[in-house]
């Protein structure tokens, strides 16, 4: 019975932090292609071809009440320059977020572009992210404190809910920063890590009639990939995010087996990857694995949660699915000089 009530206890406090401040956890996902991407532009020519486009979907905490939903729809494409070892790149990107019983809603848009320049010392990349965010809530179902009314022995709508909101929507500009630098530093190993640095603009944003000034936000991405035989490949991966007092850290690796031998799969990623505070328990498990199929390459994922929350969500998380594809450079197979007679 007492497990029973803390259960209760637990999913209450978790629907109702949300509409407290009514600002929403921010946008996140679990698989590293789509989290590198989405958190620093400088990602976003990562791959290999002429251009590449992603679209990525995620669920999470449906067993503890209304669950969140953030999808994502992502355009990049690589630019030759007449300057030697320097591209350009260019895109578009799109995140839907919606976030519990308040319906919190942010739409972000942004326009990115960048350069990219291999030297002796490595591939470094530079890329700024220009987004317009648009964020909303509704009202329509929700109760406060002071609706509470102990003569029906429930909450009233129909009292004054004592709360003095500004507006249902508000509308922002923010700037992005990221740089990536990828060496190869021996012949079986490669490093690729990444810097950026969030809401250099330092907007307002508040749906309540007081001033709140979003701090910056910064992160790094460290990862490696190493050749451990013939066809297999390790990657480790680390990143780390930090929001004024919240952050988040993954630690995992991936393991990559070259299956073209073996059928119509190219390659198979299964990957485990540890979710947690800096300085706090792990919070979550995250299981997945990648398939790469020509130019397209499927991922899915789960999150186990396994921090205190585990009690009201036995151990449910989210899930998250992506797919990608890659358009190959497009090279001329064969040159032929025309007969002069024609």
């Amino acid at each position: 019975m007492i497990v029973k009530s803390m259960k209760i206890i637990i999913v209450i406090t978790i629907l109702l932090l949300p509409f407290k401040e009514l600002y929403s956890q921010d946008v996140h996902f679990s698989q590293k292609l789509a989290n590198d991407k989405e958190r620093n532009p400088a990602f976003l020519n990562h791959f290999e071809g002429s251009w590449q486009a992603m679209s990525v979907y995620r669920q999470q905490w449906q067993a503890v009440g209304v669950p969140y939903t953030t999808a994502g729809l992502l355009f990049s494409k690589n630019f030759y320059t007449p300057i030697k070892n320097l591209k350009a790149f260019g895109g578009l990107q799109y995140t839907n977020d919606k976030s519990g019983d308040a319906k919190l809603l942010i739409n972000r848009f942004a326009l990115n572009v960048g350069a990219s320049y291999l030297s002796n010392l490595g591939l470094f990349s530079f890329a700024v992210s220009n987004n317009i965010v648009n964020k909303g809530f509704n009202q329509s179902g929700l109760t406060f404190p002071s609706q509470y009314d102990r003569e029906q022995g429930g909450f009233n709508e129909n009292l004054a809910s004592g709360e003095n909101f500004a507006g249902e929507s508000l509308s922002f500009y923010q700037l992005n920063l990221g740089m990536r630098w990828e060496y190869q530093l021996f012949e079986k190993w490669k490093l690729n890590s990444g810097l950026y640095a969030q809401n250099i603009t330092s907007h307002q944003e508040t749906f309540l009639a007081e001033d709140n000034q979003k701090e910056m936000a910064y992160g790094i991405q460290l990862m490696a990939d190493h050749q451990y035989r013939a066809g297999i490949n390790v990657e480790p991966y680390f990143s780390f995010y930090r929001n004024n007092r919240a952050s988040e850290s993954i630690v995992g690796s991936a393991v990559s087996f070259d299956t073209q031998k073996f059928g119509a799969v190219d390659q198979l990623k299964p990957f485990l990857y540890f979710r947690s505070g800096f300085w706090r328990n792990t919070d979550a498990l995250i299981l997945g694995s990648r398939v790469t199929l020509g130019e397209f390459d499927l991922g899915i994922s789960y999150d186990v949660n396994i921090s205190d929350l585990e009690l009201a969500s036995n151990y449910q998380g989210g899930f998250e699915l992506s797919l990608i594809y890659s358009a190959k450079e497009k090279k001329l197979e064969k040159r032929r000089i025309p007969c002069v007679r024609y």
